[in-house]
């Protein structure tokens, strides 16, 4: 990706901090909010590269000169010793921008999954979000079941015809008002799955559930 000037990198965070208003629906019994009212945890995510001190150092130091209004993937501190991801290619997953609103795009059925195309890929150093209807009219979707994930479960993303398998680490459902966009979408210095789906209790004047349920994966090395 390419800088951007002041208006585009606006134009980006606006629509980051849309997916979290994106793709909810109210169930006929709210099962969802008790279903996600005890999750999270958190243990150590296992480091999926070895980082390069001095590149990085060097890295981070130009990267401090830059100016501010620059894309997310233009402000990686050391884009130059990224590695290629991939782009899922199962029959699940489409592959989602942004609607004509700037809002994130999601899939018109709980059968399907989001990835963020305009982030990054799977395997790519950066968290590449995947999103997903909890339910929606007729009860539940995909990630209906996102709440049973427990630490070191793995997830298998497939395309460009290899697989990249990610180990869960870290699981937190986030007031909507409180979510942390720039974490959740920003770089990270090793590759990260992040799998998102709402939670919580049904806000049925923002037409939206009220927290965010957020599942962070990092990269199996073979």
């Amino acid at each position: 990706m390419g800088l951007c000037g002041e208006n585009d990198f606006n134009k980006l965070a606006l629509l980051l901090t849309a997916v979290f208003l994106a793709g909810c629906t109210a169930a006929p019994q709210d099962e969802v909010s008790v279903r996600s009212a005890e999750v999270g945890y958190a243990v150590k995510a296992e480091p999926a590269w070895t980082e390069q001190p001095k590149e990085l150092e060097k890295a981070k130091a130009v990267e401090k000169e830059k100016p501010a209004a620059q894309s997310k993937q233009a402000a990686n501190p050391i884009n130059e010793l990224n590695q290629p991801g991939i782009a899922p290619e199962t029959s699940d997953v489409t592959h989602l921008g942004v609607t004509d609103s700037g809002e994130m795009a999601v899939p018109d059925n709980g059968e399907e999954l989001s990835w963020f195309s305009p982030g990054y890929q799977p395997g790519q150093r950066g968290r590449a979000v995947i999103a997903g209807h909890v339910d929606d009219l007729d009860g539940p979707a995909v990630f209906w079941d996102l709440t049973e994930l427990e630490p070191g479960d793995e997830i298998v993303v497939a395309g460009d015809d290899r697989e990249l398998r990610f180990k869960v680490h870290t699981m937190e459902s986030v007031p909507l008002d409180l979510a942390d966009v720039d974490s959740v979408f920003g770089y990270h210095s090793s590759p990260e799955l992040v799998l998102i789906t709402c939670s919580g209790t049904y806000d049925y004047d923002r037409g939206t559930r009220e927290e965010r349920l957020i599942v962070y994966a990092s990269l199996v090395q073979d």
